[in-house]
């Protein structure tokens, strides 16, 4: 029994990482049941064994964008930053994330909103918030600590951290890979701080 549940497993994080790929080299909407099941070398009849749909294959990838995107923020090295050494670090490791799977965590994402599925988009949505609301409590700590500016709208902050992020990546991809994306954060990073900090 143990051993069935293991290959399951094996099995299904075969097919997750399949889908992923796919996303990355074809886009989202050349994810299909049958081109997962050439992909992993099995059968579609097999792929649905492990999964009822396309949809339980999103719902994983959705939970993988979420690790990505918050497994970082409560580690003991953040928590022993400044918050703006922290945010910085924070934002470095989810780009660094993003560059060794080739921005798939915003392809999943698009991939999802497209699929149309209200149940997945909340659950993305959900994760997408509480990584804004993590920056925004790193950005109050900054003003208790007196590093931050007093005067900053925290969630709008957050959201442009965001955003910008997004924006990079979504350029990245666009120029098919074709420069770093840590030396254009670096020059962003620079001026939002200076923007935000108190000194």
């Amino acid at each position: 029994m143990v051993i069935r549940r293991r290959n399951t497993e094996v099995r299904q994080k075969q097919i997750v990482a399949a889908a992923r790929k796919l996303i990355i080299k074809h886009g989202g909407e050349q994810v299909t049941i049958r081109r997962i099941a050439e992909a992993v070398g099995i059968s579609e009849g097999a792929i649905y064994r492990h999964f009822k749909s396309k949809r339980d294959i999103l719902a994983l990838l959705a939970e993988d964008v979420e690790h990505t995107l918050l497994s970082d923020l409560n580690s003991d090295s953040i928590l022993a930053c400044t918050p703006l050494e922290a945010l910085d670090s924070i934002l470095r490791s989810h780009l660094s994330a993003i560059e060794q799977r080739r921005g798939v965590s915003f392809q999943v994402i698009a991939e999802i909103v497209a699929f149309g599925d209200k149940g997945l988009n909340k659950k993305i949505s959900d994760s997408i918030n509480k990584y804004i609301d993590s920056l925004a409590e790193i950005l109050s700590r900054g003003i208790k600590s007196g590093e931050v500016k007093e005067d900053i709208d925290l969630k709008a902050v957050a959201f442009i951290l965001f955003g910008t992020i997004q924006a990079l990546v979504n350029v990245w991809a666009l120029s098919n890979y074709s420069f770093d994306p840590k030396e254009k954060y670096a020059s962003f990073w620079n001026i939002f701080r200076v923007t935000i900090s108190k000194r």
